[in-house]
């Protein structure tokens, strides 16, 4: 499939389900499903990099209020996709009825700056001041997209998760995370396999992920998710 087939098939509106496993099953995973999904293709490359900053204020506003389960949360991010060589600012949402919600624009100076033209863009897009914003947290990694041929769910599987900031770096070279992105709850082959695999849903955010990896943050809600994530990557498979 090409960029311009994904592209009817965007779900800027959509409801996400997050499946975290080991690395080691993706071969049976991808297998299962080349019969009822296409690939995204850009340059004869299946696997494609992504290199995104994230803001976030000072006291971490956008990750205690995804830890503590608010309602209409938001995070903001500027995103490179590597391949295409394209900059995007985006507003990602996720409102009271679970959904989310992702507004962007093209940044055509192809930096990760938060100058004042994001903070208005963001301002208009979320209607409250956003101050102290900075940068927070580097995260890059490689992702597989697919499209079911019914074009009703796209499938994102991100590997090599890695992140950093001005002091730190980690990465989570066995973790896989694959993200169902539905415009509604509805019937899934996708779900299906990973279920048949033992693989389940979980609620794990890359962003907040990253955030307790490298700062002093208060991690209660993330110690259940380090836990996950210790098993899962020690899997003898």
């Amino acid at each position: 499939m090409s960029l311009e087939d994904m592209g009817a098939v965007k779900l800027m509106n959509r409801m996400d389900s997050k499946f975290p496993f080991h690395i080691n099953k993706l071969p049976e995973i991808l297998n299962e499903l080349q019969k009822d999904y296409c690939v995204l293709e850009i340059s004869q490359k299946h696997l494609l990099a992504y290199k995104t900053m994230y803001y976030d204020s000072d006291d971490f506003i956008c990750y205690y209020t995804h830890q503590f389960g608010r309602d209409n949360r938001f995070k903001l991010r500027t995103r490179q996709y590597v391949e295409t060589d394209k900059y995007y600012f985006e507003v990602k949402q996720k409102n009271n009825h679970k959904k989310t919600i992702k507004t962007r624009i093209k940044i055509e100076d192809r930096n990760f700056e938060l100058c004042p033209q994001r903070i208005d863009f963001a301002h208009s897009v979320l209607k409250k001041e956003l101050l102290g914003f900075d940068d927070k947290l580097w995260v890059e990694f490689e992702r597989i997209s697919l499209v079911n041929k019914t074009f009703t769910e796209r499938l994102t599987i991100d590997t090599g998760l890695s992140y950093r900031n001005d002091e730190n770096e980690i990465k989570y070279p066995k973790l896989i995370i694959l993200e169902l992105k539905q415009n509604k709850t509805a019937k899934s082959k996708a779900r299906k396999i990973l279920s048949d695999n033992f693989i389940y849903q979980s609620g794990l955010s890359k962003y907040c992920l990253g955030i307790a990896s490298l700062y002093p943050v208060k991690t209660n809600n993330m110690n259940e998710k380090f836990r996950l994530i210790n098993k899962l990557c020690n899997e003898n498979i």
